[in-house]
């Protein structure tokens, strides 16, 4: 959700029910990440697409993301990409910190 509020696309949220992207989210390998028994982020790719990253927002900042990212990207064939909000300042800065660049200001690549 804190990617569509920064990139302005609040109204593109739908319940899982309801998601027209609810197939392809579940078509991906899942990595989450917990902290006692509570689901704090979690990460979907394939093959050499990252698909999707979360994390709450009171665990962003400690590390999450990083991690979920440290656990997939040996998983990714080279070379991968992604797609991010151009105004999504903190999520390119995490992405540029583990290899990604930007090839556009919306795709990122990792070779």
């Amino acid at each position: 959700m804190q990617e569509l509020i920064v990139g302005n696309a609040v109204d593109l949220y739908a319940p899982l029910e309801v998601a027209v992207y609810k197939e392809e989210l579940f078509s991906e390998t899942i990595y989450v990440a917990a902290l006692d028994s509570q689901v704090v982020g979690f990460v979907a790719f394939r093959k050499n697409e990252l698909g999707y990253i979360y994390v709450l927002n009171e665990f962003q900042g400690r590390g999450v993301g990083g991690k979920l990212l440290d656990t997939v990207i040996p998983y990714l064939e080279r070379p991968a990409f992604l797609e991010v909000f151009p105004t999504n300042i903190k999520a390119k800065r995490l992405y540029r910190s583990r290899g990604f660049v930007e090839e556009t200001k919306e795709k990122m690549i990792l070779h």
